[in-house]
């Protein structure tokens, strides 16, 4: 079984997204090109409910199979928010400018996922930092798990995986069938009291775990939704 997606299948679905200020590109997190039209998903948390001068990047610097990250020159594309789920943290995202573009990302659920089985996570991982480097990783399903958001409990997997800043909202697909299963919102932990800060980092967030919500409600935010 192939453990990997090809190049051009990354570069065509997934894109940096981020705010543009006083012409400054400002990374944010991922986002991934879903099979309806125009449309993308990520975190909701990533956009924080404001969408004024959003964009996301298009991958458009690969020379010979390298992304040359010397490259200045950016081509950015305008988006806005279509539907959001805070308490879900899913949030539709569809182009200001029509165009046309969709992938063939079939959009699934984690509950055919069985634990231990491996998946692919594609995303930006630092682009905090600056580093906007796209970036396939793969592991393994730790566990699945229900977490509760103001009395809502939704369905989640625990990845084997430390996520970093910049992969919020990376798709998270099935290497068994090539589908979306679930949209990655970052390290769990639970609400505790007395946490301390080092550096700006929370220890807590500093463990090999991360986690994802799963894409049936995606797909209930567009049935729902969307026409």
């Amino acid at each position: 079984m192939n453990n990997s997606l090809k190049e051009k299948e990354m570069e065509n679905l997934v894109y940096s997204l981020g705010r543009l200020e006083s012409n400054i590109y400002y990374p944010l997190g991922t986002c991934t090109l879903i099979n309806k039209m125009d449309i993308l998903v990520t975190a909701a948390h990533v956009v924080n409910g404001n969408d004024k001068n959003l964009v996301i990047k298009i991958n458009n610097n690969s020379v010979s199979g390298y992304q040359d990250t010397t490259e200045t020159k950016l081509t950015l594309v305008g988006v806005k928010i279509e539907l959001i789920d805070p308490i879900k943290d899913i949030c539709v995202l569809k182009l200001i400018e029509p165009s046309g573009a969709k992938s063939n990302l079939r959009i699934g659920n984690t509950d055919r996922i069985m634990v231990g089985e491996r998946v692919a996570i594609i995303g930006f991982p630092h682009s905090d930092l600056g580093r906007v480097v796209l970036t396939q990783q793969t592991t393994e399903v730790g566990a699945k798990i229900l977490l509760s958001n103001n009395g809502v409990k939704t369905k989640h997997l625990v990845l084997n995986i430390q996520a970093r800043p910049g992969q919020s909202g990376s798709p998270v697909i099935s290497l068994k069938d090539r589908t979306l299963v679930g949209i990655l919102i970052g390290p769990y932990v639970p609400t505790v009291t007395g946490g301390i800060s080092l550096g700006g980092i929370d220890p807590q967030t500093l463990h090999q775990t991360t986690h994802v919500v799963s894409t049936e409600y995606l797909q209930r935010m567009i049935e729902n939704g969307m026409e």
